[in-house]
């Protein structure tokens, strides 16, 4: 009896001294259990998400860039989501680097903005025209239900991310950022009372670019409106900073350097303290925010990993970093992997020669921990999700 005793107070006080379980944890145990929600096209290029039926789920919009489709993919739930979700082809063009949720006219359904390079060059609406908002899955899913046209004020231009900013002044407004020749960060403003036509919103140009990987909306200042946090990975004025949203937004947009001046920075994740940043020079930057501006960290990439994509944190510290080995001098080398708390990398998925994308960290089996959602263009793993293994 006293041995049992001593086991069960052991027992109750590792419990006890467990990290909290409200919080998600991840695990380091390779590899993760990889599923699939669509592998049928080539070049997926990107998740995003947001709720088209109301039911709370995050559904997933993606532009698969070598075969000119951007698609609709609906949440089925946590008892369906490892198989392949229910999705549709919303519009057919070329070279689709982004697609983004945002509900463009504010009559409750959401839209699509797509931003194409290559030989399109144009920033598509497509317009949701199911009867009602939060329609059901079915009518989301039928290809006549969507309309697309296009900013042609835009035209020309190679658009890479498109980042819905909320409403200013009761207007409607998305950012979106391009590369090469004429490049910009670019604001667009529907009319007071928002409409379809698009030549009735206004362009305002805040920035000229080089090549904009990653646009973010933070209120860095803490003034109640969103800022614009952006990582510019070409050019001479290639940087990860932000962008002071004004009283006015026709006023300029004052840039605050965060870090990576120089640097080919790629995917960032930012709050208005903390910002992670991958670049492809084989380290990470994890920059905290003083009195004195930002204290930037060095993170370095696992070994032989040199083209980071993107990196992210889960709730407990610990990291996990998608990269390129399909274009590295190591291509036989993993392209996901996952950082301890000790520093410590492994490799989520053993699969070489990939291509990964930027990453949403939300709980798809309903376990409640963090699973990892991303795509991959070169071996075709299309998009994809990563089983966390804590639970």
């Amino acid at each position: 009896m006293h041995q049992t005793i001593i086991v069960s107070f052991s027992v109750l006080l590792i419990v006890v001294l467990s990290p909290t379980t409200s919080l998600p944890v991840a695990s380091a145990k390779p590899p993760w259990k990889r599923h699939t929600i669509d592998n049928t096209h080539r070049g997926a290029d990107g998740v995003r998400l947001g709720d088209f039926n109301g039911d709370a789920l995050p559904d997933v919009v993606t532009g698969w860039e070598e075969s000119g489709l951007v698609r609709l993919y609906l949440n089925p739930g946590s008892a369906k989501a490892t198989e392949p979700w229910p999705a549709a082809t919303i519009a057919k063009a070329r070279s689709p680097e982004d697609a983004v949720p945002i509900d463009m006219d504010g009559d409750g359904r959401l839209d699509i903005v797509s931003c194409h390079e290559g030989k399109q060059r144009q920033l598509l609406v497509h317009w949701n025209n199911t009867p009602a908002p939060h329609s059901n899955s079915s009518q989301l899913l039928r290809h006549q239900n969507w309309t697309t046209d296009r900013f042609k004020q835009l035209d020309g231009v190679m658009w890479m991310f498109a980042l819905p900013l909320g409403t200013i002044d009761s207007r409607i407004a998305l950012v979106a950022g391009a590369k090469g020749p004429k490049a910009t960060i670019t604001l667009l403003l529907s009319p007071p009372k928002p409409s379809r036509d698009l030549s009735t919103w206004t362009a305002i140009r805040l920035r000229d670019a080089g090549w904009i990987m990653s646009l973010r909306a933070v209120d860095m200042d803490h003034d109640g409106d969103q800022d614009i946090v952006f990582s510019d990975r070409k050019g001479n004025r290639r940087v990860a900073a932000w962008l002071e949203h004004p009283d006015d937004p026709d006023q300029t947009w004052t840039e605050h350097e965060i870090a990576g001046q120089g640097r080919e920075v790629m995917f960032l994740t930012a709050t208005a303290e903390r910002c992670l940043i991958s670049t492809r020079e084989g380290v990470s930057l994890d920059c905290r925010r003083s009195d004195n501006g930002w204290n930037v960290t060095p993170l370095p990439n696992p070994p032989q990993i040199s083209l980071g994509k993107a990196i992210e944190s889960f709730p407990d510290g610990q990291l996990v970093l998608t990269a390129n080995t399909h274009s590295s001098n190591h291509p036989n080398r993993p392209g996901i992997w996952f950082r301890n708390r000790s520093g410590s990398w492994s490799a989520i998925d053993p699969t070489t020669r990939v291509k990964f994308d930027r990453m949403e960290l939300i709980d798809l089996d309903g376990d409640n921990d963090l699973d990892v959602m991303t795509c991959e263009e070169r071996r075709n793993l299309g998009i994809i999700w990563y089983e966390n293994p804590a639970n």
